[in-house]
């Protein structure tokens, strides 16, 4: 693993599930709009309910792109469906906290390394985070969903982020806590490392060709050193 990352000179975060413990928050919104049920159900099993939908639709999304991968067809993909700019829903772009340690790894990679953030999230919603944390002086570059005309699993975000801190993808390593960031990784010709502090899971971060997989962002720092 350290052969792997030994050229590294920039590293590409996802927020949420990576730097932001924010999935409980989007299990609270999904639990939310499934109020409906409580006829049938109680509380908890609604909130059971609602992470097994969104774990099925995140399931399901990286089976259908991962197939339009295999098949050589994502430009083809790409060009035939029209995209929407504003993809992220700003009703989930909320924090309650920060992943336990990201703000000290922040602090130990800043200076050794091109930080940049890849979201999926609008503009406001990468904003927001930064702000919320003081985070904003670690990132010379923040990417969101708004940035490029398609976002992830498409590669074209991490190549803009690759291109604005002037480095190589290949030099670059993509940490994320979906397949979704680990196949825009490795479309991007990019190092992987996936983390298991959101809603992937082991099997799905394995099959999606992760480089590797750790418990949490913080867990780079010794790989790294």
């Amino acid at each position: 693993m350290n052969t792997i990352l030994s050229e590294i000179e920039a590293i590409l975060f996802d927020i949420d599930g990576t730097l932001s413990d924010s999935d409980d928050y989007i299990i609270e919104e999904v639990s939310h709009r499934l109020r409906f049920l409580h006829f049938l159900w109680g509380e908890q099993k609604i909130k059971k309910f609602a992470r097994a939908l969104v774990s099925i639709g995140m399931f399901n999304f990286n089976a259908l792109y991962h197939w339009i991968d295999r098949m050589g067809i994502d430009d083809f993909f790409a060009k035939t469906f029209p995209h929407k700019k504003n993809l992220a829903h700003q009703g989930f772009e909320k924090d309650h906290s920060l992943i336990d340690g990201v703000k000290e790894m922040l602090l130990e990679l800043q200076g050794s390394y091109h930080l940049a953030i890849v979201s999926v999230r609008s503009a406001q919603g990468v904003e927001r985070f930064l702000q919320q944390f003081s985070l904003h002086s670690f990132f010379e570059v923040k990417v969101s969903a708004q940035t490029c005309y398609y976002t992830k699993p498409f590669p074209h975000p991490l190549l803009y982020a690759a291109e604005k801190m002037h480095v190589e993808p290949a030099h670059c390593l993509m940490v994320g806590d979906t397949a979704v960031d680990i196949l825009a990784g490795k479309a991007a010709g990019m190092k992987t490392i996936a983390v298991l502090s959101g809603f992937g899971t082991l099997k799905e971060l394995r099959k999606a060709g992760s480089d590797h997989i750790l418990s949490s962002a913080h867990d780079l720092l010794p790989l790294l050193r």
